[in-house]
């Protein structure tokens, strides 16, 4: 049986798709695109292994969920499994039974190790959650249901850069005054 992915709920909801080579899973440039503005650009991919498929995500804003648990590392799915990218909510077919819980696939022995993590940022101000990866990526921060955009998470450069001109103006002021 080649494994499929059933959408359950979503604007594809009802279409099947086989999974018989490597897949993107996404809002635009996707080899699959769903038309969901809670589906980030490349969500998620999800790729055949053994007859069984495994899913991971892409850095996605949203995060992608197997079973209700939010996924960090490639992850095997099962028939039966449940997976929620934005508002889109699927069903694994495949031969094998679902799991209670997702498990995250093993890694590969002969691995390379990963590279150095980055500092880790700053606290963030109080009432505020702390962006998701360092200054200039687009993870977006967790902040209730509304979706910012990359402009609204760069406030600090916004603010230096406004006082530098406003400096600037103060300072022409200034000196034409005298002149």
């Amino acid at each position: 049986m080649t494994p499929a992915l059933v959408f359950k709920e979503g604007p594809l909801a009802g279409r099947r798709v086989e999974v018989v080579a490597e897949l993107v899973i996404g809002r635009v440039d996707a080899g699959l695109t769903i038309d969901d503005e809670e589906v980030s650009r490349r969500h998620a991919v999800v790729r055949p292994e053994d007859g069984e498929i495994e899913i991971e995500d892409l850095g996605s804003r949203n995060g992608t969920y197997v079973n209700g648990v939010r996924i960090e590392a490639v992850t095997r799915l099962a028939g039966g499994d449940s997976v929620k990218l934005g508002t889109s909510v699927l069903q694994v077919e495949t031969g094998r039974a679902a799991a209670t819980v997702a498990a995250a696939v093993p890694a590969a022995p002969a691995a390379p190790p990963p590279p150095p993590a980055p500092p880790a940022p700053a606290a963030p101000a109080a009432g505020r959650s702390a962006p998701a990866a360092a200054f200039g990526t687009y993870a977006a921060p967790t902040v209730g249901k509304r979706s910012r955009g990359i402009a609204s998470r760069q406030l600090g450069p916004q603010l230096v850069s406004f006082a530098v001109v406003a400096a600037t103006a103060i300072a022409l002021v200034i000196y034409f005054a005298d002149h």
